[in-house]
């Protein structure tokens, strides 16, 4: 786990009277379709696979969730509520207490019942400490759990109880907490610590909670941006803020980042969010700063999260002078933007997790980064999610937000869970916050329910693997059949769209057969569903029925209703028709009419009047191909589609053309008016008055390519323009003869394609000439298909059209099924199925079942192979499971008497089952016991491991293993002991006998290597401390063996070795310091309320002088409870024990007569230049008589 922070994702409801709702914005960049979702195919960084959008059973609350922290598997939820009820129950019932603060198991949605603290009034922020220890909660509380804790407080995540020893005292709100090993770094409204003042900012000790002098200072902002929400061009209020609002640690401690309402920081320019040196508070060069202009009352930079390389941030604004409502990445080091999501609508909290980054906001409109624009009514997004990596740029909207345009912009992805506003704020929003880890995401807030289910405050996303996959299409209006020729009918539906899939399978079945005529995939999004079609050729004569279902690629389907037709004469096919619907027109106009006023699209149903002045039946441009091209006169001659459609951001248009005009003239384009020139059109080519072809589009000012030759020659030739988010590109003739990478959308209007006129750039707007085959995608068609739709088209002999491979598949325990009937041939028809399930095994057929011999996640490849032997292939995950049976948990409690040992295993449990057989094993290679209670008597004393196994009725086994100290009859056997007989690093691990060892200075610096503890001091001033908090004894008699790697510099190197640990900033430790010149020193160590006080001084070991090499063996002795003795002896290893100690202090400090755990530590001084090793080893705890 690295190191973690958190932020406010609201506006405290107490403190803010204002509603925050973002004000709209209408862009000029048009919305495109949303890119990957729970299954794309391939995955790339800007496609990345995003959790399901399937809402997971939680556990509710009542009230508000304000911030969540994820330790493990463990959900942590700060907020304002009073009773939770397990998912599914109704507001009311089954409702357990928990104030403010509860946790949940993000595997399961349950309850952490054992974790139940209570706080008296709302929390804000809540972080858990790089090692996962400890949990930080933050607000506006003063009591937690019956203690006094004023604003802030810690809980041991191990034990769920407080933290005795952290205690500091806060004035004002704390908003925000960031934590690193050492240190807890606090934002908010606070004005003082414990006393001593502080300005929005402050820092603590994590062992004791003391106050430490970081101090930054960030300042307010001028108001003058401000603006009255009811009369927007009004001045707005005079008020300022500099509260902070969300905090982050960065490069493994190295920087704390800071955001919210101010606007400098310790003096500096710093609009909305800064970074800040981590020990003496000054400020960095943060560039993100320099573009945002979120601060004040009315606006923010509202939520901070990392990964580690990035930092993540979340903005507001409500009639305040900011310019961010979206969010942004930027460098962790130098805030050097990554990209910024320029959405319309406050955003609260992102998180981002495996290439994804799932934002909770209300956005309504994304339109500037490509994504979904403004609705009427609005519609609020309120769970999205982006890619981390950049995909495009920002346009430019037509408000005053000019200073994000031409940043890299993530791409929007088709994820929109649907999660209801809520009114337990006032403030009519649904999600605050989200997190989760690598599995899971997890919102919280106020919602009442999740993709229209009740589901209140909490809920959970996971990813494919682990999700039901439920989440189907939908779909509004119907299919309709027309005869648009002899033998041909088009099929045209609109698309269906989905909350976790962007791009969906369509099957057409006729006449009520069970094998689909015609399966084809297109993208679509809720915003943006275009009519899609199929053209049937070579259909009998008679009457025809025609079904149409849309699928995601977890098998959920939609049916899209029926149409019948009555057909006449016959068809032929048309394999250049094949490959364009192949891939993926959305309109396509052949131009092949023998008469009559309508073009029937043969890929939807934008159908186009025919005016005067246009001439059907000509020879076409197709070789090899009958269907007929039309001739414009270039004075009157206009096709134009009937039905308005929104304009595409990303997308292809492409035609056929011949002319010798020398006048110009429109090819096609896309406008705003049905019948005659447009007054706003883009998406144009045309012919300047020099023959040679022009490509435009205006998303914010003119951008357009033109060829270098002229093509006016009296010959067909093949032009084709794509924009997208690699930019903008013209072909002629199959080759790419002009591109732009600045431009990646158009103009944004709702309008009709036009062919043959409209209101040009330059030159005629009427066209004179022959035009054919005009096609529309939704998509950027590549090099090499537009090469192909050339060569097939100019040729006749394009080559065989590869088929393209599509399945779906379920599964059921350990059994698959598999359909692969949505493979098509777009010139011929499928010949072979042939299926690799990935555990070494294959299949043939379009529909398949497989049962698999183990549980687990396979990657499976569908092959095809069409009749003329080309093949295509394709591949998805399955994940199959078998009825798990979970295994027992083995539990037991152990009494030694002498060298005889009486164990009780009854306490095991099998929670789908009974625990069927308890086996022993003594740890002294003697052989196993058996039953749930069992006695064994050992040779000799010593420390055992004895482990624990049981096996439930289904077979499943579960241990534990305890270390287990017995003595000879009238001896006492050890307390604790380890021979660090192990490898870990990042702390010490568990004892041989003492549990687990504690760091509570210095983890990341302590390790098990070689059979000892090693304790790195590389810097000056480096402490590394650890306890074993297993242990409780007021007659402590601590060994160990003590080893240094060098020879100490400044004023020496230190051990310590703590005999008594009653709590956090509470311990009586011995150190023994070792001298340069080999000098070896006790000093007894009291530390009480976080003072540390040395009584009776220190004292010179006489006689002993340290060599390299050297290891010297300790004792301390630590006993009684209303005058504590402490003793202490330190000699060369391998010789005789002195005979009295060497040290000897007594004490009676109130706080610290009572029994303690013991421990050991190390210290390298701020006068030591040299990096240096402490190592421990043989350590043996007992206890006095």
């Amino acid at each position: 786990m690295g190191i973690v922070g958190t932020g406010v994702r609201r506006r405290a409801v107490a403190a803010l009277a204002t509603l925050a709702v973002a004000v709209g914005s209408w862009a000029l960049t048009p919305p495109g379709t949303a890119r990957a979702d729970s299954a794309p195919s391939p995955a790339t960084p800007t496609d990345p696979v995003t959790v399901s959008a399937d809402g997971l059973p939680t556990v509710q609350l009542n009230g508000v969730a304000w911030s969540q922290v994820v330790v493990g598997d463990t959900v942590y939820v700060a907020g304002s509520f009073t009773r939770v009820r397990p998912a599914g129950s109704p507001a009311g019932t089954n409702e357990t207490v928990r104030n403010n603060l509860l946790a949940y198991d993000i595997r399961t949605g349950a309850l952490v019942t054992s974790f139940a603290p209570s706080l008296n009034a709302q929390a804000l922020a809540v972080a858990a400490s790089p090692d996962g220890t400890r949990l930080y909660v933050g607000g506006d509380f003063t009591v937690a759990d019956g203690q006094p804790r004023s604003r802030i407080a810690a809980y041991d995540i191990r034990t769920g109880a407080l933290v005795e020893s952290f205690r500091p005292g806060v004035n004002g709100q704390v908003a925000a907490i960031a934590a690193t090993d050492g240190t807890v770094y606090l934002g908010g409204g606070l004005s003082a610590v414990g006393g001593t003042s502080r300005t929005r900012l402050a820092a603590v000790r994590a062992s004791d909670g003391g106050l430490l002098p970081w101090a930054p200072v960030p300042g307010t902002g001028p108001t003058s941006g401000n603006r009255n929400p009811t009369n927007p061009t009004a001045p707005g209020t005079t008020a300022t803020s500099n509260d902070v609002l969300a905090l982050v640690v960065t490069g493994g401690g190295s920087q704390v980042v800071a955001a919210g309402r101010f606007d400098t920081m310790n003096g500096a320019k710093a609009t909305g969010v800064a970074a800040l040196d981590p020990t003496t508070g000054g400020t960095r060069t943060f560039e993100i700063n320099r573009l945002i202009t979120n601060q004040g009352v009315n606006s923010a930079v509202w939520s901070l999260s990392t990964d580690g390389t990035t930092v993540y941030g979340t903005g507001y604004d409500y009639y305040g002078p900011g310019n961010l409502e979206g969010s942004f990445a930027v460098e962790a080091g130098n805030g050097r933007v990554r990209w910024i999501a320029d959405c319309r609508g406050d955003s609260y909290s992102s998180f981002p997790s495996g290439g994804v980054v799932y934002i909770a906001s209300h956005t309504h409109s994304c339109v500037n980064i490509g994504g979904f624009p403004e609705q009427e009514p609005r519609v609020e997004q309120r769970a999205s999610a982006l890619s981390a990596a950049p995909a495009s740029s920002n346009g430019v909207v037509a408000q005053s937000n000019l200073n994000f345009t031409g940043q890299r912009a993530p791409a929007q992805l088709n994820w929109y869970p649907s999660l209801a506003q809520g009114q337990v704020t006032g403030q009519y929003q649904a999600a605050w916050s989200v997190t989760g880890n690598g599995s899971y995401v997890a919102y919280g807030g106020e919602f009442p329910r999740v993709n229209g289910q009740s589901q209140q405050g909490l809920v959970r996303f996971a990813v494919p693997s682990l999700a039901p996959n439920r989440v189907g299409p939908t779909a509004s209006g119907g299919t309709t059949a027309t005869a648009i020729a002899a033998g041909t009918v088009r099929v045209a539906f609109p698309a269906a769209s989905d909350l976790d899939n962007g791009t969906l399978s369509y099957s057409v079945y006729r006449d009520g057969s069970a094998t689909p005529a015609a399966t084809f995939t297109r993208p679509s999004s809720w915003w943006l569903r275009p009519t899609l079609g199929w053209t049937d050729r070579n259909v009998p004569a008679g009457t025809h029925s025609y079904r149409v279902v849309a699928a995601d690629p977890f098998g959920n389907s939609v049916d899209l209703s029926s149409a019948t037709v009555a057909v006449t004469g016959t068809g032929t096919s048309r394999p250049y028709a094949a490959t364009v619907h192949a891939d993926g027109a959305i309109e396509h106009w052949s131009l092949g009419e023998a008469s009559g006023g309508t073009a029937f699209s043969q890929a939807g149903a934008g159908d186009a009047a025919i005016s005067s002045g246009v001439r059907t039946g000509w020879e076409g441009a197709l070789r090899g191909d009958a269907d007929t091209s039309t001739w414009f006169d270039g004075r009157t001659g206009l096709v134009s589609q009937q039905a308005p459609v929104r304009g595409l951001d990303t997308f292809t248009v492409e035609a056929w053309f011949e002319t010798r005009t020398t006048a110009g003239g429109v090819i096609v384009d896309f406008g705003d008016v049905r019948s005659g020139l447009s007054r706003n059109n883009d998406r144009q080519i045309w012919l300047d008055t020099a023959g040679r072809v022009n490509f435009a589009v205006y998303p914010d000012a003119p951008r357009s390519l033109v060829s270098p030759a002229a093509y006016n020659n009296g010959t067909w030739h093949h032009v084709a323009g794509t924009v997208g988010p690699d930019g903008m590109k013209l072909y002629v003739d199959g080759r790419l003869v002009a591109s732009r990478a600045d431009t990646f959308g158009a103009f944004d209007i709702s309008g009709y394609w036009h062919i043959g006129a409209d209101r040009p750039w330059s030159g005629a707007a009427y066209y004179n000439g022959r035009i054919d085959e005009v096609a529309v995608y939704p998509v950027v068609l590549t090099a090499e298909q537009v090469a192909r739709h050339h060569a097939l088209g100019s040729t006749g002999a394009g080559g065989n059209v590869a088929p393209q491979a599509s399945f779906t598949s379920s599964a059921d325990g350990l059994t698959a099924a598999f359909d692969g009937r949505a493979s098509t041939d777009p010139d011929g028809t499928i010949g072979s199925h042939g299926w690799d399930f990935g555990d070494g095994t294959t299949g043939t057929g379009a529909t398949v079942t497989h049962a698999y011999a183990r549980a687990g996640t396979f990657t499976v490849r569908l092959t095809v192979t069409d009749a003329a032997g080309a093949t295509a292939g394709t591949e998805r995950q399955v994940t199959v499971v078998a009825p798990a049976n979970r295994p027992p948990t083995a539990a037991f409690t152990a009494t030694p008497t002498g060298l005889s040992l009486a164990v009780d295993g009854r306490g095991s449990a099998d929670g789908d089952g009974t625990v069927a057989a308890h086996s022993w094993n003594w740890g002294d290679g003697s052989a196993p016991g058996t039953g749930a209670t069992a006695t064994h008597a050992y040779a000799a004393p010593g420390t055992y491991q004895v482990t624990l196994t049981v096996v439930d009725d289904d077979g499943a086994a579960g241990s534990v293993t305890r270390a287990v100290a017995v003595a000879a009859p009238g001896t006492t056997p050890p307390l604790a002991g380890d021979r660090f007989e192990r490898s870990t690093t990042g702390g010490l691990g568990a004892a041989d006998l003492g549990g687990p060892w504690t760091a509570t200075v210095g983890a990341s610096r302590q390790s098990v290597v070689g059979g000892a503890a090693v304790l790195a001091l590389p810097a000056a001033g480096n402490e590394a401390v650890a306890y074993l908090g297993g242990t409780s004894t007021a007659r402590a008699d601590v060994r160990a063996t003590v080893s240094l790697s060098s020879t100490p510099t400044g004023t020496g190197t230190y051990a310590y070795v703590t005999g008594r640990r009653v709590a956090a900033g509470e311990d009586y430790t011995v150190r023994l310091r070792v001298a340069p010149d080999g000098a070896v020193y006790l000093l007894l160590s009291r530390l009480s309320g976080g003072v540390q006080a040395f009584p009776g001084g220190e004292t010179r070991v006489a006689g002993l002088t340290w060599t390299p090499g050297t290891s010297l063996e300790t004792r301390v002795q630590v006993s009684g409870t209303g005058t504590t003795v402490v003793t202490a002896s330190v000699w060369v290893a391998g010789q005789a024990e002195p005979t009295t100690p060497q040290l000897t202090r007594t004490d009676t400090t109130a706080a610290l007569q009572r029994p303690g755990a013991v421990g050991i530590g190390a210290y390298r001084p701020g006068s030591a230049p040299a990096a240096t090793t402490v190592r421990f080893d043989d350590l043996l705890v007992t206890e006095l008589p």
